[in-house]
């Protein structure tokens, strides 16, 4: 067309018709694409509206988008042998392998038809995926982390993740509260959501919470009760296990499975199957610690009765010593004592009359010289068998 011409063209829809007539007729009836869904739900009618994505190989930013339907007639078969085969609900964040046609519409542009979907090919990426966190926790060095952590030995304060409507948290506590020893612990919920979209960043939020008051607690549970396996796919987030493997506190696990065992677990100080069992065992660490402290209690009521029967001993010798050497002393003072009672004896004046010695009075006192006579005074002679008196007298002297 020449410059300054004036032609009609074709309507809009005219060519988009022509469009939606090309791609039909140029492209085969339907596809085996890869994809990651990103948004995903169903109306009242049965119908399941996607969007699906292509990230680079960054995995930040988005190398393709379209959005895709998968028809009630359709997804009531898809759905259930999708769930059963990889243990999960379809939802946002899963590598899907989809068989689709591509649809244009003049109104709403290009959408993909699913007509199927490979559940083999998301188990796959779902397996990838965990092993990549597993690998990427242990490049990192906090694997081990929580499990290398002290134990108390009395492990009665307990903070509770959970959901507090959920009945593994109500069996929990009941174990916990209704135990035969009569033990006592002080729990504290920190309510978050267990499974589902949510469930990584709430629980995350009350790890942070209960970070905050750590001095407070002793261990850190976190339970659900049963359910699908589908439900336990946010134990495996990077990020939530990277939090419960650096945390200041053991972390038990009861998330109520009993056939896998999710990154949380692994990373864990302890995984239990379910909040029971988790109940249980903290019982009894309790009980272990009183069956030690009952057995050294025995040791040291051994001890003290062996030192007891030996401090016994040891006296009742010091009894038999005292004893001899008391009676080796009251002899040996006995014989002082007799010596001493000859020694006095010797001296009684009695003693000395005996020996025919005789004590001269007069006037009531004892004469040592006879210049003190008085002449015509009794005098009074003591012998030992007897006194006399001598009136009238000579006295001679020499």
């Amino acid at each position: 067309m020449k410059k300054g011409e004036i032609t009609t063209g074709i309507n809009l829809s005219e060519l988009l018709d022509k469009a939606k007539q090309a791609l039909e007729s140029g492209l085969p009836d339907s596809y085996w694409l890869t994809a990651e869904i990103n948004e995903i739900k169903t109306n009242t009618t049965g119908h399941c509206y996607l969007s699906l994505i292509e990230k680079e190989e960054d995995g930040e930013q988005l190398k393709a988008k379209v959005a895709a339907t998968i028809w009630a007639s359709a997804f009531r078969m898809i759905k259930p042998y999708f769930e059963s085969s990889t243990g999960r609900p379809l939802s946002a964040g899963l590598k899907v392998l989809v068989k689709a046609s591509i649809q244009f519409h003049v109104l709403y542009g290009i959408s993909l038809n699913i007509v199927d979907i490979e559940p083999s090919y998301t188990v796959g990426s779902m397996a990838l995926q965990r092993r990549s966190t597993i690998a990427q926790l242990q490049s990192d060095g906090v694997f081990d982390m929580n499990r290398e952590l002290e134990f108390p030995l009395l492990p009665q304060r307990i903070a509770v993740i959970s959901s507090e409507q959920a009945a593994g948290y109500q069996d929990f506590i009941h174990q916990l509260y209704e135990n035969d020893e009569s033990y006592a612990f002080a729990v504290t919920l920190f309510p978050a959501s267990v499974q589902g979209a949510t469930a990584v960043t709430e629980i995350i939020a009350a790890l942070d919470a209960i970070n905050n008051y750590q001095q407070a607690f002793d261990v850190v549970a976190i339970i659900r009760g049963g359910g699908a396996t589908a439900d336990l796919i946010c134990f495996d987030d990077y990020m939530l296990a990277a939090h419960v493997a650096q945390f200041p506190l053991p972390v038990l696990t009861g998330i109520g499975h009993n056939k896998d065992e999710s990154v949380v677990d692994m990373v864990a100080y302890q995984s239990l199957k379910t909040p029971t069992a988790v109940a249980n065992y903290l019982i009894d660490c309790l009980s272990s610690q009183e069956v030690e402290l009952e057995a050294f209690g025995e040791i040291i009521e051994n001890i003290a009765l062996a030192v007891l029967n030996k401090e016994q001993h040891t006296l009742s010798l010091l009894q038999q010593l005292i004893a001899m050497h008391s009676q080796q002393q009251l002899q040996q003072e006995k014989f002082k004592l007799q010596l001493y009672a000859n020694d006095l004896q010797s001296y009684n004046p009695y003693s000395v009359l005996a020996r025919g010695y005789a004590v001269v009075r007069q006037q009531g006192k004892a004469l040592t010289n006879p210049a003190a006579i008085h002449l015509q005074e009794e005098i009074e002679i003591t012998l030992h068998k007897g006194r006399f008196t001598i009136k009238n007298y000579n006295l001679q002297t020499e």
